[in-house]
C-alpha cells in the first residue's frame, strides 16, 4: 500500500513530497476514481478519454487528471493550462524517480516532456491507449511501459500519528514492528484507510532524549514503545519524548585538535549526539586543503560515517588573507574512528595515497593517557568560582552543559554550550596574558571579518568573522576586556546563518 503514496502525490500536485519534511503521506487519500477526466475537456481534448491511476507489474505508476489551473505547480516552467497533467514514477525515490508535466493532444495520443521533481534528466514520452482499460507510455530513446488502470477505494478511517519533544515514528500495516530508517526519520504521518486494518506503529527517541508515552486523543494510551492497533475509527496518536537529565554528547570524551603529520584536526561536539570535525593540511607556506565533517558518532564503534564532504584548496596572501577558496572535489565519503589511546583514524575513500591517517591528540603535560581529552564537565556555579567574569546564559537558552579545561601554568577555560532559537553556542571564557590568543578553537579561514563594539559589554571592541560554506556557515565573536584580562569568544554553526547577528546574543551574555 505504502508505494501508491507517490502516485497520489503527483496526482494531487503535492510535489514537494511529505517525506521531505519530515511528514509521512497518507496511506489512501484519494477518492474512487473513474475512467473519465475530473473537468470536463475542451473539444480539442475530447479524443482522449483516460483519467485516474494506473500501474504496472513493477510498481511503475501514472496519474492523468485533466486541469483548468496550474497555480500550485510551482515547479513547472510554462504550464500549459488547461489540459491534460501526467504525474509518472518509475522508481521507488520519492524525489528523483518522479516526473510531472502537461502533455498535449496529438490525435488520439499525448506527447510531451515530463520533468523531474529531483534533478534526473526529463522525460520525452508518448502515452496511448492500450486494451480496454489499459496505457501504454513510450519514452524516447528508452523503454515502453504498458500500465493497467487501478482502482483506489474511497477512505472513511483517518489517523494520525506525530510526536511531541525529540523523537521519530515509523509504521506499517501488520502486527510486526516497522523497519526503523534512522537516515530517514519521520515525526508524523497519517495513515488513512477505506476499511479497518491491523497496524503496528513504534516511537524512537533521538539522542539526549527518552520515550515517555503515547497519548490517543489527548488521553494517556501507553508506555510501551511499539504497540500493535486496530485501526477501526479515525484517532489522533502521539508519542511524547523528553531530555534526558543524564545525557551528554558522546563526542564530548573527544573534543580537543589532533595532529597527522602536516595535518591537523579540531574535533568540536555539535548538538546532542554531532561531532563537527574540521581536518586541514598544509601543503605550502600559502595553500592548504580542508574538510568539514558532520556526522553523528556512533557509541559502540566509536566512528563517524560521512559522505558529500568537499574538499576546498584555500590559498592565501602574503598578509595571510584567503584569496580563494576552491573545491576540488564535493562527495568525500569516509570515516573517522576514535581509540582509547588518544588518537583517531581517518579514513577518506577519495585519498589520492589510500593510506588511513593516525591523528593523535595535542596531550597536555603529565596527561593521564587513560582520559580521552582534558575536558572535564562542571556545574554552572563551578564555573563561576573557576571565572569570575563567566557568562550568564541569554534568555530562551536550552540544555546548557558546562566544561572545563585545566592546564598547568595556564588559567582555567571555561566553555558553556547551549542551545537558542534552534542553534548550537559554544561560548569560552579564560584569563590570557596575550589579548591576541585564540581560545575559540575554530580553525576556519573565515570568509569575512569586520571590527565592532559590544553594547552589552560597554562597548568593548570585537572581531566577528564569518566562514560560507556549500550550505552552511559558521560565526565567529571574539573580545578581551583588558580591565580583568578576560578572553571571550562565542561562536555558532548553522545551515543557514544569513540575516544572523551573533552581537545580540553576545551582548546580553554579560555577567
Amino acid at each position: 500500500m505504502k508505494k501508491y503514496i507517490c502516485l497520489l502525490l503527483a496526482a494531487c500536485l503535492l510535489l514537494s513530497l511529505a517525506a521531505c519534511g519530515g511528514t509521512k503521506a497518507e496511506e489512501t487519500p484519494a477518492p474512487e476514481v473513474t475512467a473519465e477526466p475530473t473537468a470536463e475537456p475542451t473539444a480539442e481534448a475530447a479524443e482522449w478519454s483516460r483519467s485516474g491511476y494506473y500501474t504496472d507489474e513493477n510498481d511503475c505508476f501514472l496519474s492523468i487528471t485533466w486541469m483548468e489551473s496550474a497555480e500550485d505547480l510551482t515547479w513547472l516552467e510554462n504550464p500549459e493550462v488547461p489540459g491534460w497533467y501526467v504525474g509518472f514514477m518509475n522508481g521507488e525515490d520519492l524525489m528523483e524517480d518522479s516526473y510531472g508535466g502537461f502533455l498535449a493532444q496529438e490525435g488520439n495520443a499525448l506527447r510531451g516532456q515530463l520533468v523531474s521533481i529531483g534533478s534526473t534528466e526529463p522525460l520525452t514520452v508518448t502515452l496511448s491507449e492500450e486494451g480496454e482499460d489499459g496505457l501504454a507510455l513510450a519514452v524516447e530513446g528508452g523503454e515502453t511501459y504498458h500500465l493497467q488502470y487501478l482502482d483506489v477505494p474511497e477512505a472513511t478511517i483517518f489517523v494520525t500519528v506525530n510526536t511531541e519533544g525529540w523523537g521519530n515514528i515509523e509504521y506499517a500495516e501488520g502486527n510486526e514492528a516497522p523497519e526503523i530508517d534512522p537516515e530517514y526519520p519521520y515525526q508524523s504521518a497519517v495513515i488513512n484507510l477505506a476499511e479497518p486494518a491491523e497496524y503496528t506503529i513504534t516511537a524512537w527517541p533521538k539522542a539526549g532524549n527518552l520515550f515517555v508515552k503515547w497519548t490517543k486523543n489527548g488521553e494517556d494510551f501507553s508506555t510501551e514503545p511499539t504497540i500493535t492497533l486496530l485501526l477501526d475509527e479515525s484517532a489522533d496518536f502521539v508519542a511524547v519524548f523528553e531530555e534526558d537529565p543524564d545525557w551528554q554528547n558522546p563526542v564530548m570524551n573527544f573534543i580537543g585538535e589532533y595532529q597527522s603529520d602536516r595535518a591537523h584536526a579540531v574535533v568540536e561536539c555539535l548538538g546532542s549526539d554531532e561531532a563537527w570535525i574540521t581536518i586541514t593540511w598544509g601543503g605550502s607556506v600559502s595553500e592548504e586543503a580542508r574538510w568539514d565533517i558532520l556526522g553523528p558518532l556512533d557509541t559502540e564503534t566509536l566512528t563517524i560515517t560521512y559522505s558529500g564532504v568537499p574538499k576546498y584548496i584555500v590559498t592565501y596572501d602574503e598578509s595571510g588573507e584567503v584569496v580563494s577558496q576552491v573545491p576540488e572535489y564535493e562527495d568525500g565519503s569516509g570515516t573517522v574512528t576514535f581509540r582509547e589511546d588518544g588518537t583517531f583514524v581517518w579514513h577518506e575513500d577519495q585519498s589520492q595515497t589510500g593510506e588511513d591517517m593516525v591523528f593523535e591528540w595535542q596531550s597536555m603535560p603529565e596527561w593521564d593517557m587513560s582520559m580521552a581529552n582534558p575536558w572535564r564537565e562542571i556545574t554552572e556555579d563551578e564555573a563561576a568560582e573557576l571565572c569570575p567574569e563567566t557568562f550568564v546564559l541569554p534568555e530562551g537558552a536550552e540544555n546548557a552543559y558546562w566544561n572545563v579545561m585545566e592546564e598547568e601554568g595556564e588559567a582555567p577555560l571555561v566553555e558553556v554550550i547551549f542551545e537558542l532559537d534552534g542553534l548550537t553556542f559554544t561560548a569560552r571564557e579564560q584569563r590570557v596574558s596575550d589579548p591576541e590568543a585564540d581560545i575559540s578553537g575554530m580553525w576556519y579561514e573565515w570568509t569575512d571579518r569586520r571590527e565592532d563594539t559590544l553594547s552589552g559589554w560597554d562597548d568593548l571592541p570585537c572581531r566577528v568573522s564569518r566562514w560560507l560554506g556549500e550550505g552552511e556557515a559558521a560565526d565567529l565573536c571574539a573580545w578581551y576586556d583588558g580591565e580583568t584580562g578576560v578572553s571571550y569568544t562565542l561562536s555558532v554553526y548553522g545551515e543557514d546563518l544569513d540575516g544572523f547577528d551573533i552581537l545580540a546574543v553576545a551582548d546580553a551574555m554579560r555577567g
